[in-house]
């Protein structure tokens, strides 16, 4: 990021609302004290315990939080945002200690007939703004310049689309956001699509169809998952679920986002319907996968996230002990990813998913615990400086008491409270 947070960070402060670091605060990724100590873990047990609920702002018992998409944390501003379309609006935390401020204008389209026609959607901090995708078609930007409570809206950007603009990620190399068109309308006539955003100009740049030509791979028929900025190779990775009619083969493309040009397709990803991404230590890169449920064949698309490398696509592992999950994230504070399971399910016959909070070690890439969450529990957030883990439950989940829905918090024990370092992950927005 190159602008730097001061002036509103003194803005916040001046208007009551708790102080937030600046950006200059905030350590490089990699950093910190406890990247690199893989033996910490093997000295100390690693748990994951709950913490806290927090109010999601714009809903209440009269107007529960019962639908809903993304979670995003940025460790530089210790901002978090969750798209409640319950809200018809994206609300806004403080993530250093977990108290909400409020909420864009709520000038999302909400809950609609399905998610392809709801909002908001994907959301990604970007710098001073705050962007979320829209239906129809549509990215809106909101300055945290001028509020943290209440942000303007300074774009509402066209991507050209017939159904919801969804899930996005920032490169803040090159000043730009991708965007992905990604869900297949029956009958056709929608291709799917990934729009490039600069966030100097908020102008598109760049629109790349995922229709089989130009190296892109056909998307046409099971749509695209997500999108991810891989800051090891200064490049976006597009999640594929399904490559052409073969429901089975899945891929991930890499994608240059000064220019659009797909650089390498990444095969592979087979029985997996690929759904949210998170960069990991190294190369490593998670690929959830999200077949629904009930999935298309149990057996064949049995519980399973793969950890790929992220400049070769080499498959580093395959995890079978936890799978269905939408979004995923990577928390460098205490080396883990964690997913967003809310359509996994413990065996073929099972006639219910087991929605989960997914944990996995990142030094060794195994399996650490699954975490009964509660009914489309589909996206999560970790805070790297304090290794908190959030994870957003709609009305009615007994994990947020006499809340009408929340955002649950979860606590590591790794290290201490000052892990450091960048974590990410986007979802598919689900269904």
């Amino acid at each position: 990021m190159k602008r730097c947070l001061a002036a509103f960070v003194l803005a916040c402060a001046s208007a009551s609302v708790v102080s937030l670091p600046a950006l200059s605060q905030e350590p490089g990724f990699g950093a910190g004290p406890w990247q690199g100590n893989a033996d910490w873990s093997h000295n100390h047990p690693f748990q994951v315990t709950p913490l806290s609920q927090i109010a999601v702002p714009g809903t209440s018992a009269a107007n529960p939080f019962k639908s809903f998409d993304i979670i995003y944390v940025d460790p530089k501003t210790q901002l978090m945002a969750v798209s409640s379309r319950s809200s018809k609006a994206v609300a806004i935390f403080n993530a250093s200690n977990d108290t909400m401020l409020g909420m864009t204008p709520q000038v999302f389209a909400g809950v609609g007939v399905d998610n392809p026609h709801s909002g908001p959607n994907g959301t990604v901090i970007a710098g001073d703004q705050l962007w979320a995708g829209d239906y129809p078609s549509t990215v809106r930007v909101f300055d945290l310049r001028t509020s943290l409570t209440a942000p303007k809206e300074i774009a509402a950007i066209d991507t050209g689309g017939t159904l919801r603009a969804d899930e996005m990620d920032y490169d803040p190399k090159d000043g730009l956001v991708a965007v992905t068109n990604g869900d297949v309308q029956a009958g056709g006539g929608n291709p799917q699509f990934v729009t490039l955003i600069s966030t100097r100009t908020l102008q598109i740049t760049k629109k790349v169809v995922f229709d089989g030509s130009n190296g892109t791979p056909d998307a046409s028929q099971g749509g695209i998952g997500s999108v991810l900025y891989d800051s090891q190779t200064g490049k976006f990775l597009v999640s594929i679920p399904e490559v052409g009619s073969d429901t089975t083969t899945g891929a991930v493309a890499e994608m240059d986002p000064r220019t659009g040009a797909i650089t390498q397709v990444f095969t592979g990803i087979n029985n997996c319907l690929a759904a949210g991404m998170a960069q990991g230590p190294g190369d490593n890169v998670l690929i959830g996968c999200d077949p629904g449920f009930p999935a298309p064949d149990p057996a064949t698309f049995a519980p399973r996230t793969y950890i790929i490398n992220g400049r070769t696509g080499a498959i580093v592992s395959t995890i079978t002990q936890v799978g269905g999950e939408d979004e995923s994230w990577y928390n460098p504070g205490d080396h883990h990813y964690y997913t967003g399971s809310r359509d996994f399910f413990t065996n073929p016959t099972a006639t219910t998913a087991t929605p989960v909070l997914g944990v996995i070690d990142a030094d060794t890439n195994q399996w650490v615990e699954n975490i009964p969450t509660g009914t489309n529990a589909h996206s999560v957030a970790a805070n790297s400086r304090n290794n908190h883990i959030f994870v957003p439950l709609e009305n009615g989940t007994t994990l947020c008491g006499t809340l009408p829905g929340c955002v649950d918090v979860f606590k590591s024990s790794y290290g201490n409270e000052n892990g450091n370092g960048k974590g990410n992950g986007k979802g598919d927005g689900g269904r």
